[in-house]
Formats: C-alpha cells, structure tokens, sequence
C-alpha cells in the first residue's frame, strides 16, 4: 500500500496542474466539428426546403438531424477521444462546469423559443429565436474559451460580427447569425485541431 502512495500524489498533482493551467488544447476538437457540420446541414437543408416552398418540412429537419445523426456521433467521438486519453495514461474527468454551462444555455434557449412560439411572436417575427440562440452561443463559447481552450474566443468574436452586422444590414441578413452558429463551430474544431496537432509536435520524446 505505501508503493502506491507516490502514485496518488502523483496524480493528485497532475490533476491540479491541469485544471490551474492555462487552456491551451481542445481534446474534443472532433466533436465540435460534427456538430459544425452537422448543424451547417440543418441550415442548408432547411434553406433548400423555403427555396422549394416546403415550408411544413423545415420544423422536423434540425430534430431528425440532432437525433438521429448528431447525438449517436457524439457519442462515438467522446469515447473515442476519451478512451485515447485514459490510454496515454492521463485522467479525462467529467468538466460538470461546461456540462452546467451548455444544459443552462440549451435550457433557457428552449424556455425564449417556446415563448416566442406561445406569444405567436415566431409565426410573425421568424429572426427573433435566431437572435435568441446566436447570442446564446456567444456566451457558450467565452466561457468555452475561459475554461477550454483560446480559439473558442474567435468563434464568440465571429458570432457576436455576424449579429452586429444582421442588425446593421436590415432583415435581408437576419439568416446570418444562424448560419455562422454551426460555421463558428466548425472554424473551432478546425483551430481546436490545429492546436492539438502543435502540442502534440512540441512535446518532449520520452522515447
């Protein structure tokens, strides 16, 4: 039993210094960029069904999508990318901290889209739970980038561009904070993979 108390310190010291470094590194760089992609999708999908007037179709487009395709990937991806880390002899805790985070924001986004669905205010004013969500995700992905990793920051400062530039440009844009919404994730997984692949160059051979 004494052996394996060196071992704990040991660990119990890695995991301060990980949680005490400054974020550097997105593991789950794959996840977000399925969900990018998978998002940007629902988007032209759902773009594709106005053009064709199949209006009545576009409600079930982004469930199926989430459903059916999104949460089984992201399932794959995570254990995935955790059983690689627990494999290189590390750690990969749950981060309640951003679980909170995104179960809050998907929560009050669902509470301003059923208002705006039960005050009738969405049959008459559409861009409003685009602008809800969009600003929603800012938040999501400064804190993302506080608690994970820095391009997060370029993902919130593109997303906070597009909602400027939707109200500057007049409701012919308002489609654009929706769009950039899986364009911004996607721009995070590829930076988040970027990032990943230079720490992995820079770190020292123990070979």
């Amino acid at each position: 039993m004494e052996d394996l108390k060196p071992l704990d310190d040991i660990r119990f010291l890695r995991d301060v210094v990980a949680r005490t470094h400054a974020p550097a590194v997105n593991n789950y760089w794959s996840v977000t960029l399925m969900w990018g992609c998978v998002l940007t999708l629902g988007y032209v999908v759902c773009a594709w069904l106005g053009l064709e007037h199949k209006v009545a179709a576009i409600p079930w487009v982004m469930p199926a999508l989430i459903y059916l395709v999104a949460l089984p990937l992201n399932w794959y991806f995570r254990r995935k990318v955790r059983t690689g880390i627990e494999d290189a002899g590390v750690r990969a805790p749950l981060r309640k901290d951003l679980l909170g985070c995104w179960v809050s924001i998907a929560i009050v986004g669902c509470l301003w889209t059923a208002a705006l669905v039960v005050s009738g205010e969405m049959a008459r004013h559409w861009y409003l739970v685009v602008f809800v969500w969009a600003s929603l995700y800012v938040v999501g992905f400064v804190i993302n980038a506080v608690l994970l990793s820095s391009e997060w920051f370029w993902a919130a400062g593109i997303m906070l561009a597009s909602l400027i530039a939707a109200l500057i440009a007049g409701a012919d844009f308002y489609w654009l904070p929706g769009f950039c919404i899986g364009g911004t994730l996607i721009l995070a997984g590829l930076l988040g993979r970027r990032n990943a692949r230079r720490n992995l160059h820079r770190q020292p051979c123990t070979a």
